[in-house]
């Protein structure tokens, strides 16, 4: 599993009381508090965020479990609190396309409202998670009368946009190595963006080659390449980086320090 930021499972702890207890006055501070870290709620008065923490109902979610499927009525939209969940069209032959993996503090579902209120993809959890689900109809009341929450989506949409941006530049312009490397750079917790830093694959290797576009060969070769480059030293789910410093110099700079989180490309 992604190694946590050390303040995280505290975090998390804290929330899920408040959200499942709707306790204490504190507990609901750090409910509020951990709502205002997500750009859709960025700005926002407390009373205006507390409407959708108040709404706001916490699921548990396995392996293999899907959350939504693409063109399906969306009655709600969603926060992950913890795991991966894979976003990804499926074609008319078939065949599965891999839009995004997503993991906490970040939202999906919500782009359902411009779209006659159907999901716009499918969503299958790959690692077991934790996430927050919160009624598309009150999103959809408060874009109406709330300019800053309109004003937030837009932004997280653009964000999300030019993550995919990124992406597709990775594929024009970097080798196979250098995408793995990035992905690689994506998992690195931003405090240790220099020195050296053990972390273990959120997934399996499978599905890291089919988001990178890759087949499994190719992967492997390109796997063998960057360990020869960079030193980087792999044992099943286990990476080993040396020198973040190093790696960041063989991908030339294509993820800054701002772009090293949450390992989603």
């Amino acid at each position: 599993m992604y190694i946590m930021p050390a303040n995280f499972n505290n975090r998390y702890t804290e929330l899920m009381m408040a959200i499942k207890g709707r306790g204490a006055d504190s507990m609901q501070s750090k409910s509020l508090a951990f709502f205002k870290e997500l750009t859709l709620f960025a700005s926002l008065a407390d009373e205006e965020v507390k409407r959708f923490a108040d709404a706001a109902q916490i699921k548990s979610y396995k392996k293999g479990q899907l959350l939504y499927m693409e063109g399906e009525q969306a009655n709600s939209f969603y926060v992950i609190c913890s795991g991966w969940i894979k976003l990804f069209n499926t074609s008319e032959e078939g065949e599965e396309v891999i839009l995004a993996m997503i993991t906490r503090d970040s939202v999906t579902g919500d782009s359902a409202i411009f779209e006659q209120g159907r999901f716009t993809s499918s969503a299958q959890v790959i690692e077991d998670s934790e996430i927050l689900a919160i009624p598309l109809n009150l999103l959809k009341e408060q874009l109406r009368v709330n300019a800053q929450l309109a004003f937030n989506m837009l932004t997280s949409m653009t964000q999300y946009q030019r993550r995919h941006e990124m992406q597709l530049e990775q594929y024009l312009l970097y080798s196979a190595p250098q995408r793995i490397g990035c992905f690689l750079l994506g998992l690195c917790p931003v405090q240790e963006q220099k020195d050296g830093v053990t972390l273990t694959l959120p997934y399996d290797k499978t599905l890291i080659t089919s988001t990178l576009g890759m087949r499994g060969a190719t992967f492997s070769r390109a796997l063998n390449i960057l360990r020869d480059e960079t030193g980087i030293h792999i044992s099943g789910s286990q990476v080993k980086i040396d020198s973040i410093a190093r790696l960041l110099e063989f991908v030339n700079g294509c993820y800054s320090q701002t772009h090293l989180r949450g390992g989603v490309i």
